[in-house]
């Protein structure tokens, strides 16, 4: 299969659904800016050729607001992992832009997202994180909203390690392990 096809099915097997959110904005200093709720759809023609992305947002304030727009940017890029992992990603650096990348990370019926974005390419403005579920408003993500300041990980940790190339060719699943200090 073309590699370029592979990574649009991938996208179409794990993310086409309405996905249930707590979003919070924060500042680059980590300071809560803003959260809300957001129902994020995607939802595909009949052939899959083409996708919708609808968010619907509730903000604490009791004001809602939708946009929808077509996924496809010339100036972003996506890459999607068969497992469900993913990334939107801005193509290029130009100066005087924005630059952001949205990372997926995904389990059964949930997904984490997380969003940076930095002006000029360096300085970082904000940072989104987007806890998921698909089923409905989750009951699996906390409601606290601030930063933990310092994570004492420990031990051994054991995954899989996978990587893809600009051309889109994914390397094989290989177990890895990470040792924390």
């Amino acid at each position: 299969m073309d590699l370029k096809e592979q990574n649009w099915n991938n996208f179409c097997a794990k993310h086409l659904n309405d996905w249930h959110g707590i979003w919070t904005i924060y500042s680059a200093s980590g300071e809560v800016t803003d959260t809300f709720q957001c129902v994020r759809s995607f939802r595909s023609d009949r052939e899959q050729t083409e996708i919708t992305h609808t968010n619907r947002y509730t903000y604490a304030d009791g004001r809602n607001e939708e946009k929808t727009w077509q996924l496809y940017k010339p100036s972003l890029r996506s890459i999607f992992f068969e497992q469900g992992a993913g990334a939107f990603n801005s193509k290029q650096l130009e100066l005087g832009t924005l630059f952001a990348v949205e990372l997926f990370f995904r389990h059964e019926d949930i997904r984490h997202s997380v969003v940076a974005a930095y002006q000029d390419g360096s300085n970082l403005t904000s940072m989104l994180s987007i806890r998921e579920d698909a089923a409905s408003p989750s009951k699996f993500w906390s409601s606290e909203l601030n930063l933990v300041a310092e994570r004492k990980l420990s031990e051994n940790w054991i995954g899989t390690s996978q990587t893809m190339t600009p051309d889109l060719k994914v390397s094989p699943a290989l177990p890895t392990q990470l040792h924390w200090a």
